[in-house]
């Protein structure tokens, strides 16, 4: 699990890297991709993963893998098919006063990356921890602290969505 959270590190500061210097414009448009795709990655990427699965015939102790292919291609298609959207539906980019620009662009950068990020540890752990091929129990407290953290936004939403849906069947 040190990898892993090494590697939630990275995406994390990869993120505000990439996300830093875009206006809020740009950033603010990502945040509302993402508020829609993560939703529709979960639910829609678990059905494909067992689709996916029960058209492979493997064995039981590689399903997890299948529901992760599952979440993370209908989160790539539903990012791709509404930036796609939102670009066509947006050609002029909106201009605000410098100064708010400056700050709140970045920090909507921020949010972005913590998403995301968020999203890759709720996918990452969520599946190979349900399965039981990870055993948190032997992890450090600075390596649960930080799933633990990553983790919070995107299974939030997931959980939120996942109970409106609820009361509706």
């Amino acid at each position: 699990m040190f990898y892993v959270c090494i590697l939630l590190f990275f995406v994390f500061f990869a993120g505000i890297a990439m996300t830093i210097g875009e206006g809020l414009w740009s950033n603010t448009v990502n945040l509302l991709c993402l508020l829609i795709s993560i939703p529709t990655g979960y639910i829609v990427g678990v059905p494909f993963g067992i689709w996916g699965f029960e058209q492979a015939d493997t064995s039981d102790g590689n399903f997890w893998y299948f529901i992760f292919a599952g979440y993370w291609l209908s989160f790539f298609v539903s990012m791709l098919v509404l930036r796609v959207l939102c670009d066509k539906a947006s050609r002029v980019r909106m201009r605000f006063i410098p100064q708010f620009e400056m700050v709140a662009g970045p920090l909507m950068g921020l949010f972005v990356a913590v998403l995301f990020t968020s999203w890759l540890t709720f996918t990452i752990v969520y599946g190979p921890r349900q399965a039981g091929v990870w055993d948190t129990s032997k992890m450090a407290d600075w390596e649960k602290s930080t799933i633990q953290y990553f983790n919070a936004p995107a299974y939030n939403l997931v959980l939120a969505f996942e109970d409106d849906v609820k009361k509706f069947k």
